[in-house]
């Protein structure tokens, strides 16, 4: 049950975060720039960090890398000057989480991992609390951006799970 609940998560997570670029598709590097009220400071920026954090957090999960290098990662900010550049970068990562959740069974998202901070003192954590974490990550910087993109007047509509459920459930046109 629990891995179902995972996949759910992290299927929706792709589906609003798509519904956030497709909002922003469009618009010129210099407007993704603009400093915005919420987030790391303007649509881009806040993107990017919302999609290095998941690239960090899971190439500790997949075992690509330890968490002390993980936990450091960044993307270059010269190759993701526009929304193209941005959707394929989050593309691959989303690939890479989507390899993992795919093929996680409940009892490895059980297993309890070290939650700390590179170098200090960490507790046991369960995988499956981690993996809600950065999906619920991604939530709060989505909508930061959405407030953005609706502020320059392309809203994402809505992005709630209810909407991910409903369009999910939804007859094939």
């Amino acid at each position: 049950m629990t891995s179902d609940v995972i996949r759910l998560y992290y299927d929706y997570n792709g589906w609003a975060t798509e519904r956030i670029l497709a909002a922003a598709e469009g618009m010129l590097p210099e407007q993704l720039e603009i400093p915005g009220h919420a987030g790391h400071g303007s649509v881009r920026e806040t993107l990017i960090h919302m999609i290095e954090t998941q690239w960090s957090w899971f190439s500790w999960f997949d075992g690509s890398l330890p968490v002390e290098k993980a936990y450091g990662m960044t993307i270059d900010r010269d190759s993701v000057h526009d929304i193209p550049a941005i959707r394929r970068t989050w593309l691959d990562i989303d690939a890479q989480a989507t390899r993992l959740v795919e093929r996680l069974s409940d009892d490895e998202l059980s297993a309890e991992w070290p939650l700390g901070m590179p170098g200090g003192p960490s507790t046991p954590v369960p995988l499956w609390k981690l993996m809600l974490h950065v999906a619920n990550h991604g939530t709060q910087h989505r909508s930061e951006v959405a407030a953005m993109l609706t502020e320059h007047g392309r809203s994402p509509g809505g992005l709630d799970m209810l909407y991910y459920t409903m369009a999910q459930s939804a007859p094939a046109s």
